[in-house]
Parts: structure tokens; C-alpha cells; sequence
């Protein structure tokens, strides 16, 4: 009996390994290159397909870069930081300038596996502008 359920606590920790669910809160899962889209306020930035690429930083820590297409004939980047993984709960936060002042975009949603649905909202000069949904998963190796 006892063998029994060392066996199933090994599949189960094993099995929840290969969804990425072990390692929900190590924020080292999220390292590689992500794609999906996003749906801004009214349809305002950041709206389009996104890719967001996450990169071990300075001391360990997690830093991205994202790209908007929004449309054939527009881009626009930016950065992401203080990103954090707790509880299974992914949190960052975006910068990017379109114009004179940059919008700040606070994201927060679920890890499931090798997906990220979520929500942000949009700040300028700390005046909210509106909020959003997200959806990316990490691209294969």
C-alpha cells in the first residue's frame, strides 16, 4: 500500500511537472518567446498580435521586450518588468511610447500550462485610459 502511493505522489508530481504546473511559481518557466493576442481599450493599444519575449536579466531576475503588429503596416515595442509568478499568478508590467508620454500597462492572469490569459489596463501620466484582455503561449523550443 505504501508503495502504492509513493507511486501515485511521483506520477502526480511528475505528471504536473510536464504541464508546467510544478513549477508554477519559478518564474524561470516563463523564459522563451510567447505569441497571442491583445484586445485594448475601444481597441486602442495595445491591440494586434503580440509576441513577448522573456530573458533571464541583471541578479536573476526575469525582463521581456514585446512587439504589437497592430495591422499590416504598424509596430510597436516595448518593455516589460516587474514580473513575478506567484501562486501560479503571472504579474508585470508594460512600458511602451506611442507620442509624447509612455503608457504604463500593469498585466496580471493565470499560468496554465504553457498559456497566459489575462487582463491589463492602460495608464498615461497615471490617468487610467481603460482596460484590456491578453491571451499568449509559449512558442515550442
Amino acid at each position: 500500500m505504501k508503495m502504492a502511493l509513493c507511486g501515485l505522489a511521483v506520477i502526480v508530481i511528475f505528471g504536473a511537472a510536464g504541464t508546467g504546473l510544478a513549477a508554477a511559481d519559478d518564474a524561470k518557466v516563463l523564459l522563451g518567446t510567447w505569441n497571442g493576442k491583445a484586445a485594448g481599450p475601444d481597441g486602442g493599444p495595445p491591440t494586434g498580435e503580440i509576441r513577448v519575449v522573456f530573458e533571464s536579466g541583471a541578479e536573476g531576475e526575469i525582463a521581456g521586450k514585446f512587439i504589437v503588429k497592430a495591422g499590416e503596416n504598424f509596430e510597436y515595442a516595448g518593455e516589460v518588468g516587474k514580473i513575478s509568478l506567484e501562486k501560479g499568478m503571472f504579474a508585470a508590467t508594460a512600458v511602451f511610447k506611442l507620442g509624447e508620454n509612455p503608457l504604463e500597462v500593469p498585466i496580471t492572469g493565470p499560468l496554465k500550462g504553457r498559456a497566459i490569459e489575462g487582463t491589463f489596463t492602460v495608464f498615461s501620466k497615471g490617468q487610467k485610459l481603460g482596460e484590456g484582455t491578453f491571451q499568449i503561449t509559449k512558442a515550442r523550443p
